[in-house]
């Protein structure tokens, strides 16, 4: 049994009808065992999920023999003297049961605290409903399934064992020798969690009986498990659990609608997909579930149990008589249907009445043998081709997960700990050559030729004549480097296997648009937008085909508006997602998953335009619907809420922005735990939150849990530990606690120099922060002899588009000005404008405010021409404004310049008046 946690989304539930129990035991409700602790003859390996009434751990048993079990403690329920007399019993029930279908129970005890446990068979199976899907069963194949598990539940009800939790979770379904074995596992678990007064109801409520349901657990026997087996055929058949108005608890009479009737509900897209499923038309499958299926659900479900099947047994006859082409006990025994299922069964003897219908039907027979046996082959090939496809899933997924910082980091301590062995002189030739080299573009590259293009020369070697095969692997390895940070090999692999489909399939058909899509966005990634954006164009021609609101049509769309963004007309590229945003709402629905997504990309990009308050009223529609549609712990919602908790920030809603905060840091020590990485990087996030909003005091013992969480649970030199030491750097900063700023900033200094060297991009950004601190602490002689050193690096390193760079003159220019060097700092305010101006634009406010300092020192040392200058380009412009175009953070800095100009206006006046 190898359900991990949360893959069954019908947790077993304990509903108890009077006050629980008191209970003394050692480990508190909720607790789960760590790895290596012992039960008994068992050993707990790792945590495989919970429910309601347990936890169930993979374990090993140490003795007599060594295997690995499934352990389920019953942590809800410890048992007293008189009820280990009826747990024993419990316990020689469930070993007496033998059968294929049912997962063996290997043992029965329980705790020194009273708490039951049971060791069963260890299954590698999944959900009987998910293995259905995965494996596209055909109808047959489905009921086929269904007989075994009525089988086994029936071997178990010859045994006096009620299941009482029969459900698709309970259901493992595991590939043996070619063959779909299910499995049943947690027998008589439910029945052994009840052994207390009292009236307790143990199952899940949407596949219980009514009677079990009820609480009366008098009423409650075989055939509440054959209601139960009813359900989950229902969801077998349609992929839907039945939708039932109160029927299990109150109703008298049925309720139920049926499966060819939910079919009948559904979107015939969605109704058509099933039947696909199944292995049939959509007309064959109404017919065949309207026909007969559809008896068999409702007599397995009547509410009455009297009325149902009087046993698992007769469940699995019915279902045994349906492939077989027999009448159905289920179906009213009509002449018309009788003498229908017989023609069917022996259609070849009547036909052979008839000596030429019989040599006819002869030839038709031997077409049809030849037809199987073509089908056969094809479902092989099928088979073979669905393995290798799962083989190279399970490989990207492995790749893609590798985490490049850690790997890099592990490769410089190896090679130190291989150093520390040898001489000096190659201890210090090592530090030297781990100090000049990023150890994580090392890895990268490392794992890019020698597996990766390892993989692709494999591929053209090996599948040569499977060019379509070849196309698909292809794609894969360029996902994974996609994912490892390497875009522009991403992008040849993807045109790669656009071109192959293009020429196969022609430039129109969809898997080649898709694939010239993915190739654009990879382009995107690395930074080129304008050969992205011709490619973009091209393939949008080539779409034209496509209807205006097709997902892919839109997606394409999509990365064009984020390529002529890029390019710097982010008017442009805003007008575009405003209409694909309301053609995707218009065709999908305003909650459909294309036009969610359309609005994401559109409330980010007013984010980064300076209009964040429009933004925000996107993202506050957006969170609500992505809530009800993904549902809250969606990835997905989760971004879309902390991008909310952002904007409020930005529109100044700091306590909105931190409600949602704290709803993450919630949400994610509730699925996570409160120091998974994903958790602490949330907490620290909440901390800068509480910065940014003016309770640096609240955030600080915040901030120093999570670094000291990150440094127990990660290391001392992990990037995220790093990154926290940082962000509290920073609070140290706001608190005027210099000190411990310049420190701490030494510290990730000192670190990231030893694991990445001098010259990668994080150690540089460290560095520039450090010159900052040095000048708020009023050391600016430091700072500015720190940068003299670093300015040329982070040129060279980073390049003069990178914000940072731009930073480290400003920092430069303030410093030099601290100290009296004007000269200085109107060269490196100079040096900052003409960056900022050819990286962000004219009209972009950190560029504006950068003319205006330059402006004003210009104007003091006498050089009125060049500072006119200077205002006339960057700074009237937006002063002249109307105050309706302005938003809110140009009229922020708008009132900031007049106000700082009137003062300073006002003083030279009263020195004028002074003299």
């Amino acid at each position: 049994m190898t359900t991990p946690v949360g893959d069954d989304p019908d947790r077993t539930e304990l509903l108890a009808t009077r006050g629980p129990i008191a209970d003394d035991a050692d480990a508190a409700d909720g607790e789960s065992l760590a790895p290596g602790a012992r039960l008994g003859r068992y050993r707990i390996e790792a945590l495989l999920g919970r429910g309601g009434m347990g936890d169930v751990y993979r374990a090993e048993q140490l003795e007599p023999v060594r295997r690995t079990v499934a352990l389920k403690l019953l942590r809800r329920r410890r048992l007293d003297a008189r009820h280990l007399a009826y747990f024993e019993v419990e316990r020689q029930l469930l070993a007496q049961m033998r059968h294929p279908a049912i997962a063996q129970v290997f043992d029965a005890d329980t705790t020194a605290q009273g708490y039951p446990f049971f060791a069963m068979e260890f299954i590698a199976g999944s959900p009987l409903t998910r293995f259905c899907e995965e494996h596209a069963l055909s109808l047959r194949q489905r009921i086929e399934l269904m007989i075994r598990v009525c089988e086994g539940v029936q071997h178990a009800h010859q045994k006096g064992v009620v299941h009482r939790d029969l459900k698709p979770g309970n259901l493992l379904v595991d590939e043996v020798d070619g063959r779909a074995l299910p499995k049943i596992i947690d027998f008589g678990i439910a029945t052994a969690s009840s052994m207390v007064e009292g009236r307790e109801i143990a199952g899940t409520p949407d596949y219980m009986s009514p009677e079990q349901a009820a609480g009366d657990q008098a009423l409650v026997d075989t055939r509440s498990d054959v209601y139960s087996l009813g359900v989950v055929l229902y969801e077998v058949l349609t992929g839907r659990r039945p939708e039932i108005a109160g029927e299990t608890h109150v109703a008298s009479t049925r309720t139920l609608r049926l499966p060819s009737e939910q079919l009948a509900t559904l979107p015939p897209g969605d109704a058509g997909r099933i039947a696909r499923a199944n292995g049939l038309r959509l007309a064959d499958m109404r017919r065949v579930l309207r026909h007969e299926l559809d008896w068999v659900v409702a007599r397995a479900m009547r509410h009455d149990r009297s009325e149902r099947y009087p046993s698992a047994g007769a469940l699995a006859d019915d279902l045994r008589r349906f492939l077989d082409g027999a009448p159905l006990s289920a179906v009213p025994a009509s002449r018309g249907y009788v003498w229908g299922k017989f023609v069917r069964r022996h259609r070849v003897g009547l036909a052979a009445a008839s000596i030429a219908l019989a040599a006819l039907l002869g030839g038709l027979a031997m077409s049809l043998y030849g037809l199987q046996q073509a089908r056969t082959q094809r479902a092989i090939a099928q088979q073979r081709s669905a393995e290798l496809e799962k083989v190279a899933a399970f490989q990207q997924s492995m790749l893609e997960g590798i985490d490049i910082e850690a790997m890099g980091i592990g490769m410089a301590r190896g090679l130190r700990g291989q150093a520390a062995k040898a001489e000096p002189s190659t201890r210090a030739a090592v530090e030297d050559t781990l100090a000049h080299a990023s150890t994580a573009d090392i890895a990268r590259n490392l794992i890019d030729r020698n597996i990766l293009a390892g993989a692709e020369t494999a591929i053209a070697r090996d599948f040569a004549r499977e060019p379509g095969l070849a196309a698909d692997l292809r794609e894969s390895v360029a996902r994974v480097r996609d994912a490892l940070g390497l875009p522009e090999a991403a992008a040849a692999g993807f045109g790669k296997v656009a071109d192959y489909r293009e020429q196969a399939l022609g430039a129109s058909a969809v898997p080649t648009l898709d694939a010239r899509r993915q190739q654009a966005t990879a382009m995107l990634s690395a930074q080129q937008p304008k050969p992205a954006l011709a490619l973009l164009q091209r393939t949008l021609s080539d779409a034209a085909s496509l209807p205006p609101d097709d997902p892919l049509r839109i997606r394409l769309e999509m990365a064009q508006a984020e390529a002529v963004g890029s390019l710097g007309d982010r008017e442009a590229a805003r007008k575009a997602l405003q209409s694909l945003y309301a053609r995707s709402r218009k065709a999908h629905g305003e909650r459909g998953p294309i036009t969610m997504e359309a609005m994401n990309n559109l409330a980010i990009l007013l984010g980064r335009m300076g209009e964040a308050k429009l933004g925000r009223d996107y993202m506050e529609r957006l969170v609500p619907m992505r809530r009800a549609v993904l549902g809250a712990d969606h990835e997905d919602t989760l971004g879309s809420l902390h991008n909310l908790a952002v904007m409020r920030i930005m529109t100044g809603d700091s306590d909105g922005a931190l409600v949602l905060q704290r709803q993450l840091v919630a949400t994610q020590t509730r699925r996570l735990g409160a120091e998974h990485p994903k958790t602490l990087t949330e907490r620290g996030n909440l901390a800068s939150m509480l910065v940014d909003s003016g309770k640096a005091n609240e955030a600080l013992p915040i901030s120093l849990s999570v670094v000291e969480a990150c440094t127990r649970v990660l290391g001392a030199d992990s990037p995220q530990t790093l990154r926290a030491k940082l962000n509290l750097s920073t609070l140290y900063a706001r608190l005027g606690q210099f000190d411990r700023t310049l420190a701490m900033q030494q510290e990730v200094v000192d670190a990231r120099t030893r694991l990445l060297g001098p010259r990668h991009p994080d150690t540089i950004y460290i560095r520039v922060n450090r010159a900052g601190s040095l000048l708020q602490a009023g050391r600016a002689k430091e700072s500015l002899a720190l940068l003299d050193s670093l300015l040329p690096l982070t040129r060279e390193v980073l390049g003069g588009r990178h914000p940072q760079t731009q930073s480290a003159y400003d920092i430069r220019a303030q410093a030099a000005e601290a100290v009296g060097d004007t000269t200085l700092a109107i060269a490196s305010y100079r040096e900052a404008l003409a960056l900022r101006a050819a990286a962000l634009g004219g009209g972009d406010l950190k560029t504006i405010d950068t003319a205006w300092k330059l402006e004003g020192l210009l104007a003091a040392v006498g050089e009125v021409g060049e500072a006119g200058r200077i205002r006339a380009r960057y700074v009237t412009p937006l002063l002249e404004k109307p105050d309706a175009q302005l938003d809110d953070r140009q009229r922020t800095f708008v009132a900031k310049i007049r106000r700082t100009e009137a003062e300073e206006a006002a003083q030279a006046a009263k020195k004028v008046a002074e003299r």
